[in-house]
């Protein structure tokens, strides 16, 4: 894949200020295209002014930087690059409306059109794969600090490069990356290490797993999770635990993330498939994400066992 990298760097060039956008609840491919990019601008471009914004974000910020504070009126006079968000309703700070001028840089499946000059590629396994390919084409210096948090979430997303969305040019790029010191090793270990907490919760979350008709997924309350010492963040992206079940064609997650106003339960919903579509289910419910790997918010328990039986429907048509 060949990106138009001076599209990116005439932008950069003509701004002294550059704020970085990204999602609610970022993970890694977010905050690591945020601090990738953020870095490699301050590295090569000593003397602007570069941001990272943002405040809600995932069980990954424990591994980068804190946010940055900007005033309004330095956004007003930046250009704004919002990176790997879906739809301009998830951008984690609206003021991103108030810049210059704005870019978008996404690997989403586009739905929407929301910045005056957008990249967005579908095909794209992550956010951090598009910036390394269009970082290795400006061919300017790279530093082992941007690789890492490149390498970062091009690993988070594909988990290790071993799910469908994960092509020669993931490869190409995560190639690139290495060639410019990423250690290995760390990186594996942040995203697929455990600490003993992590290791006694993903066992307990096995036994909750309920399967049938291809759909497999556990439902967590609040006080489950919390009596194994972990956030709602941490606790919501463990739905990795039941990737690897052979008659699974699609699992789920639903993972307690507040009450409604009659105190009932609302739950997060963390779905994924190998080959199974699912964008159109979960845009059904008010979520989205990748063809086989979504969000939804904000589910009751009908909800939840609605979507279950159209999951269900869904691997039946496909069997």
């Amino acid at each position: 894949m060949y990106y138009d990298a001076q599209w990116l760097v005439s932008q950069i060039e003509a701004y002294d200020t550059i704020v970085i956008f990204r999602h609610i609840l970022a993970d890694a491919d977010a905050l690591g295209s945020q601090f990738g990019l953020k870095t490699w601008i301050e590295d090569n471009y000593p003397d602007k002014h570069v941001y990272a914004v943002g405040d809600s974000v995932g069980a990954s910020a424990e591994h980068y930087p804190s946010m940055d504070r900007v005033q309004d009126t330095v956004i007003q006079q930046a250009l704004a690059v919002v990176l790997d968000t879906s739809t301009a309703a998830r951008i984690d700070d609206e003021r991103w409306k108030e810049a210059k001028q704005i870019l978008r840089i996404a690997h989403h499946i586009l739905t929407e059109h929301y910045c005056r000059e957008e990249l967005v590629d579908e095909k794209a396994a992550a956010t951090c794969e598009i910036l390394a390919l269009l970082l290795k084409a400006a061919g300017k210096p790279l530093s082992a600090s941007c690789a890492n948090y490149l390498y970062s979430g091009l690993i988070a997303d594909t988990i290790n490069f071993t799910i469908s969305s994960t092509t020669s040019n993931t490869m190409l790029a995560g190639a690139f990356l290495l060639e410019h010191g990423v250690d290995i090793v760390a990186r594996n270990m942040e995203h697929f290490g455990a600490h003993l907490t992590d290791y006694y919760y993903e066992s307990w979350l096995r036994t909750q797993l309920q399967a049938d008709k291809g759909v497999g997924y556990a439902l967590v309350d609040e006080s489950d999770f919390k009596r194994f010492g972990l956030t709602f963040t941490q606790a919501k992206e463990k739905v990795f635990v039941f990737g690897g079940i052979h008659e699974l064609s699609v699992w789920a997650l639903f993972t307690q993330m507040d009450t409604d106003s009659q105190g009932e339960p609302l739950y997060t919903c963390s779905l994924r498939s190998r080959t199974v579509p699912l964008d159109d289910i979960a845009n059904a419910y008010g979520g989205g994400g990748h063809r086989c790997a979504c969000g939804i918010k904000r589910l009751n328990r009908s909800q939840i066992s609605q979507l279950i039986s159209d999951l269900k429907q869904r691997c039946s048509q496909l069997a």
